[in-house]
């Protein structure tokens, strides 16, 4: 435990060298790092052992002071990230997370607003396919295969598609949407 608390403390202290004076350092690594008395630091630069408990308590705050200002540039780099990341995603400029990525597998196709032909309902009724995850596992190549599926249902297909914003669940969408059924 001991092991710890130095290397705590000389993180600290490294930390926050730039604003401590040299001896304000000094100071704080014999008393921290070296584990010296008050008194033998005082006889090291001639004064009291109450200046040196001065120095040690004005330093301290000092170091408390720029490792709470650290917290908060790193709590406000955090927010800065997230509030790029929601503005890329509102101007669609990136794709959604991979979080809200198994939140859309999960979605049923009969929550969707899109409104799907009685045909295609028959088509993923015949195939057992009930959420978009299940649906997305199917390699769009496939889809000509199966009896009943033709242009009029690539076209659906592909409208939902884009109507869920959900591209890049489908590898090779964009070329398969513009190929022919065979």
């Amino acid at each position: 435990m001991k092991d710890v608390i130095a290397r705590t403390n000389r993180f600290y202290i490294e930390m926050s060298r730039r604003v401590l004076s040299e001896k304000e350092y000094d100071v704080l690594l014999k008393l921290l790092i070296e584990k010296m008395t008050l008194q033998e630091v005082a006889s090291i630069y001639g004064v009291t052992g109450e200046s040196i408990r001065q120095i040690y308590e004005s330093t301290y705050k000092k170091v408390q002071s720029v490792t709470q200002l650290l917290a908060e540039i790193e709590y406000y780099k955090q927010k800065l990230e997230q509030l790029k990341y929601d503005f890329k995603c509102e101007t669609k400029q990136i794709k959604k997370s991979k979080n809200n990525t198994e939140i859309v597998l999960h979605i049923m196709l009969y929550e969707s607003h899109f409104p799907f032909s009685k045909r295609m309902h028959n088509m993923f009724e015949v195939l057992d396919i009930q959420t978009i995850g299940q649906l997305a596992e199917i390699p769009l190549k496939s889809f000509g295969c199966f009896r009943g599926f033709k242009e009029q249902c690539k076209k659906e297909l592909t409208a939902f598609i884009e109507f869920e914003n959900i591209e890049h669940l489908f590898e090779g969408f964009s070329v398969w949407k513009k190929q022919p059924i065979q």
